[in-house]
């Protein structure tokens, strides 16, 4: 009997061990009044995955988005309590806030598409580092402000070996005037150095329902 007992005591240990998403959105989100990008939402509750509210590793939570002090990243301990904040720095004319996801080793990776309207009409992928402490490490972008040679992030996920693989897609050729752009499927893996390995893919056929599965937590 004192036996069971010690397992269902730890058997209900491991169960608050690790906050819910629940509370995560109670404590940060709706706290602090982050938006979500709604591109994203399908991966919320997925674990290893880019999304605006992610679960982490030491079983806590942290939120990214548009809050009420500019682009937010929120982290929470385990029981909702907050550890600490940091907003990311304005750049261009308009951020729109992605996603946050979590390496290996506990560092955090923030995703935003910036305009600059000046340049081009569409977003460019932006990628700011947190180390573990909420640290800022450094702050890149994927592309450049032109149609060519910028990559959109449609999916984030942690690797094993401690990058961050990405999938989306990319324009590498000019269209022909008056005709749509080709769209190929790119893939890269980042890591916390800042470095990226990219390689693309075939053109992306969007009426096939196929490649909505590339783009989804498997």
């Amino acid at each position: 009997m004192k036996y069971l007992l010690i397992l269902l005591f730890v058997a209900g240990t491991s169960a608050r061990a690790q906050i819910t998403m629940d509370i995560a959105y109670d404590s940060a989100v709706r706290k602090y009044h982050i938006g979500s990008y709604t591109y994203h939402e399908d991966f919320k509750g997925h674990r290893g995955y880019g999304a605006p509210l992610i679960l982490t590793a030491d079983g806590g939570a942290a939120a990214f988005g548009g809050g009420d002090e500019g682009a937010m990243l929120v982290k929470l301990g385990k029981t909702g309590k907050l550890e600490w904040k940091r907003t990311v720095k304005p750049k261009g004319d308009e951020m729109e806030p992605q996603s946050v996801v979590e390496d290996s080793n506990g560092n955090f990776y923030v995703f935003i598409l910036v305009y600059d309207r000046t340049k081009y009409r569409g977003g460019t992928e932006r990628v700011v580092f947190f180390n573990k402490t909420g640290t800022p490490v450094w702050d890149k972008y994927l592309g450049s402000f032109t149609l060519l040679n910028n990559p959109t992030v449609d999916y984030i996920k942690a690797a094993a070996d401690g990058r961050i693989a990405l999938r989306g897609h990319v324009v590498r050729e000019a269209p022909e005037e008056g005709k749509d752009p080709s769209y190929l499927f790119w893939e890269a893996w980042l890591d916390s150095q800042g470095g990226l390995t990219e390689k693309t893919g075939e053109v992306i056929d969007w009426a096939n329902p196929e490649w909505k599965k590339k783009f989804s937590p498997e």
